[in-house]
C-alpha cells in the first residue's frame, strides 16, 4: 500500500467517523465530490494545504492522516505512528445489546505508561471502525495493573468521559471496568460496566457474565455505598 492510499483510508475513517457525507467535506474544502473520492481511494496526492484543512476539520494530529506512514521519532512530546489496537464491549440496556467498540492507542515516545487514545464508539464492523457511532479522543494512562481513558466527544464537545479500568486477574489480555459520562438517553450522569480486549470476544455468554452487574456486585455496592468491579471473574 502506497502513501497516498494509506492517507485515503485514514481519511475515509475520519470522514465516516464524524458522520460527514462525501458532499459535506467537498463544501468545506472548497473541492468536488469526484477530487474528495479520489483521494480517498488513493489514486490522487494531497497537497500540504488540503492535508493541514483536513487534520483541523477533523481536530486531529497530521500524523494521524499519514497512519503508518509517519515517522514522529523526532518530534519532542511525540507519540509512535503504530498503535495498539483494542476491542471494547458495553451493554445496552435499552436495546438489549452488546455494543461494540474499538480503541486505537498510539504510545508515547518520551513518557512511559501514557498513550494517546481514539475511542470507536459502536461500530458496525471491528475492521471499519470509522463507521462508527461516535468518535472520542483523549489519553490513556496506565500505572500498574489500573489504568485511566480520559476521553472528549468529537462530535458533542459537551460530553466527555472517563473509564477506569483494572486488570482481569482471570484472564491478562482483558481488563474489566466503569465507564462514566452522559447517557445517551437521559443526558444525566451514568456509569456502567466494560470489557476491553486485546483480541475480539464472540461468545456472547461471556461477555453477558462480565457486563451484567451481578447479585454479588449489588451486594458490595449496598455494604460499600459505591459501584464497582471485581477483577477475579
Amino acid at each position: 500500500m502506497n502513501i497516498d492510499e494509506i492517507i485515503g483510508n485514514n481519511l475515509k475513517k475520519y470522514r465516516t467517523a464524524y458522520n460527514m457525507t462525501l458532499k459535506e467535506l467537498s463544501e468545506r474544502l472548497h473541492k468536488s465530490i469526484s477530487t474528495i473520492s479520489k483521494y480517498e481511494k488513493g489514486c490522487i496526492s494531497l497537497d500540504m494545504p488540503t492535508f493541514l484543512e483536513l487534520a483541523h476539520i477533523f481536530d486531529i494530529s497530521p500524523s494521524l492522516l499519514l497512519g503508518s506512514a509517519a515517522d514522529m521519532s523526532k518530534e519532542e512530546g511525540s507519540y509512535s505512528p503504530s498503535s495498539e489496537i483494542l476491542y471494547m464491549y458495553t451493554y445496552d440496556s435499552q436495546k438489549k445489546i452488546i455494543i461494540r467498540s474499538v480503541i486505537e492507542r498510539y504510545p508515547s515516545i518520551n513518557q512511559n505508561n501514557v498513550y494517546r487514545t481514539q475511542l470507536f464508539n459502536e461500530v458496525k464492523d471491528t475492521d471499519k471502525p470509522g463507521e462508527c457511532g461516535g468518535l472520542y479522543t483523549g489519553k490513556y494512562i496506565s500505572e500498574g495493573f489500573i489504568g485511566t481513558y480520559l476521553l472528549r466527544n468529537q462530535i458533542t464537545k459537551l460530553e466527555q468521559v472517563m473509564i477506569s479500568c483494572v486488570n482481569n486477574l482471570v484472564n491478562p489480555s482483558q481488563q474489566l471496568g466503569l465507564v462514566s459520562g452522559l447517557s445517551n438517553y437521559t443526558m444525566l450522569p451514568v456509569t456502567f460496566k466494560t470489557v476491553i480486549s486485546n483480541t475480539k470476544i464472540t461468545d456472547k455468554e461471556i461477555l453477558m457474565d462480565l457486563l451484567l452487574f451481578s447479585k454479588e456486585d449489588f451486594k458490595l455496592m449496598k455494604k460499600t455505598h459505591s459501584l464497582t468491579v471485581q477483577n477475579s471473574r
